[in-house]
């Protein structure tokens, strides 16, 4: 679930081959590209998910074939969906049970783990399953116990409590005389978004993949000598850490917003109004020492002027004068809160109002949907002038009609920013933003909202040496996604056609116009769905 994308899965599974890497499906559909994937002979995969007839026929067919397939049961109603088909088929199946542990993990997926989780058997759905296998004779059949506490878990210590939990399980079932040949730890191990390897914030873990791994087999071990029971095989469903960093997203920006600003060259001639002149000298005389007074003065001054020009009373240009004096008030007051070791929030929130609008080539819904959906915070560098130090400040604002399409949260030396330290762009040459990390979820959870599809992709080796292109794949067209939302493009060609030429005998346009014009709009229909440089 994590990136079905056919080169992620294939490139994981030709690296992982040796290991005998295996495969985790959820969906009919997932099944049906894992069993059409090269995966070594003796490589599992694991079936998970919600399961109907069909599903567990095809996994059932496949394990008869020589896949090693263990159909996890989720839910009470699958094992005796299970042992029907497996009745018809005269097919021994080998299943296993998803667990409801107690214990949940930590960060923003706590939830999808503990006695509220979505999936699982709790302790007196376990016994019942129990009791199913011992009636129908097939106990043989369970070889494998599941958990899964959570996505990105940040503290290693839920973890450890999970395990320690989970293992007797493992205790118990094996005590009454089941041979269980696996252990499945599920996922959550973490990926260090924000590079602070710490538990404070849920972008990071407090743990190495190696502190990861010492802990899961230190478990699983202790448990098994205590109680002089075998020793299983463990599972790990790490799809995140697998995946997240093969992939990163790179966008050029199209133009630039900032608030207004007073020019050096711009003096008061003593005709403004007096809303004018109070603001310009409050300005002139702010310092540390009046900071906040000037700041609630500015701040009444600019209400008034904008109730006053509702009302009729004040014009555009008295308007457009607070407006900018307001906002140099504004900046010198943050820079001040700036400098200081600990700003007051009022201080604070001055500084989220001032950066500038970095206006970009792509959709955050159809790109980074988690920016969005659960303000998953990824690494975000400028990758353009690097010899040249930043001098503004900006968010991130996406080419979708949507208010939430943007990114105001980026990772920096003292935490989460509210803006990203940025060039000014310069005429006539592209500036680029690269976001990093994205290769886990991102690709497959994004949609098409405004109707702008999949991005150009470049799929790159790389070497200790040197490094190759390997495919580039185009984005999607308009008229792809135009299709999926049931607009047929030839029928709108035609219908276009039909409106250039009656708008061509009505006089309305030339023939060499209408032609022009229906050059165009085809030539847009299966052109890029985001800009394009001329």
């Amino acid at each position: 679930k994590v990136n079905q994308m056919r080169p992620v899965v294939e490139e994981i599974v030709s690296h992982g081959k040796k290991f005998n890497i295996g495969l985790e499906a959820g969906s009919k559909p997932e099944l049906h590209a894992v069993l059409a994937t090269n995966i070594a002979e003796n490589a599992l995969i694991i079936c998970n998910g919600y399961k109907d007839q069909n599903y567990v026929e095809l996994a059932m067919l496949a394990h008869k074939m020589g896949r090693r397939i263990i159909l996890v049961v989720e839910k009470l109603n699958e094992l005796k969906l299970i042992h029907s088909v497996a009745r018809r088929l005269k097919i021994t199946p080998n299943i296993g049970i998803r667990i409801k542990l107690a214990n949940s993990g930590s960060g923003k997926w706590e939830e999808s783990g503990g006695d509220q989780s979505k999936f699982g058997l709790n302790s007196s759905e376990l016994l019942q399953a129990i009791d199913y296998l011992e009636k129908y004779d097939i106990a043989c059949w369970l070889k494998l116990i599941h958990f899964h506490i959570g996505s990105q878990i940040t503290k290693i210590r839920r973890i450890k409590n999970a395990l320690r939990e989970a293992m007797q399980f493992y205790v118990q079932l094996s005590k009454m005389g089941f041979a269980i040949d696996y252990v499945d730890i599920g996922g959550g191990l973490g990926v260090d978004y924000d590079g602070t390897r710490s538990s404070h914030s849920e972008s990071s873990m407090n743990y190495s993949i190696q502190e990861y791994a010492n802990d899961a087999i230190y478990s699983i071990v202790d448990a098994c000598e205590k109680n002089s029971l075998p020793q299983p095989n463990i599972v790990t469903e790490t799809g995140r850490s697998l995946t997240a960093h093969h992939s990163m997203l790179i966008f050029d920006v199209l133009e630039t917003t900032s608030l207004p600003t007073w020019k050096d060259s711009e003096e008061l001639n003593g005709d403004e109004h007096e809303l004018v002149k109070e603001l310009y000298m409050i300005w002139d005389r702010l310092n540390q020492q009046n900071l906040f007074e000037s700041w609630h003065d500015a701040l009444q001054i600019r209400e008034e002027a904008l109730d006053m020009f509702s009302l009729g009373i004040i014009d555009l240009r008295t308007r457009a004068l607070t407006e900018k004096l307001f906002w140099e008030i504004a900046r010198e007051v943050g820079n001040i809160g700036s400098q200081m070791k600990h700003p007051p929030e009022e201080l604070r929130k001055i500084s989220k109002m001032l950066p500038d609008k970095y206006f970009c080539n792509f959709s955050l819904f159809q790109s980074l949907p988690d920016s969005w959906a659960i303000d998953q915070v990824f690494p975000v560098v400028p990758i353009a002038r690097l010899d040249e130090k930043p001098t503004r400040m900006a968010t991130l604002q996406d080419m979708t009609c949507d208010s939430d399409g943007k990114i105001s949260h980026f990772i920096s030396p003292q935490g989460i920013s509210t803006s990203l330290p940025v060039h000014p762009l310069r005429q006539g040459e592209p500036y680029y933003i690269g976001v990093f990390l994205v290769g886990a979820y991102q690709e497959i959870l994004g949609d098409m909202h405004n109707l702008f599809g999949d991005t150009n992709a470049v799929h790159i080796s790389c070497y200790k040496d040197r490094w190759e292109i390997e495919q580039v794949i185009d984005g999607e067209t308009v008229a792809e996604v135009l299709d999926y939302v049931q607009f047929s493009p030839k029928k709108l060609v035609r219908n276009v056609e039909g409106w250039v030429t009656k708008a061509m005998k009505e006089g309305r346009i030339t023939p060499e116009e209408g032609r022009e014009f229906l050059s165009t709009y085809r030539s847009g229909l299966y052109g890029y769905t985001y800009l394009e440089k001329d």
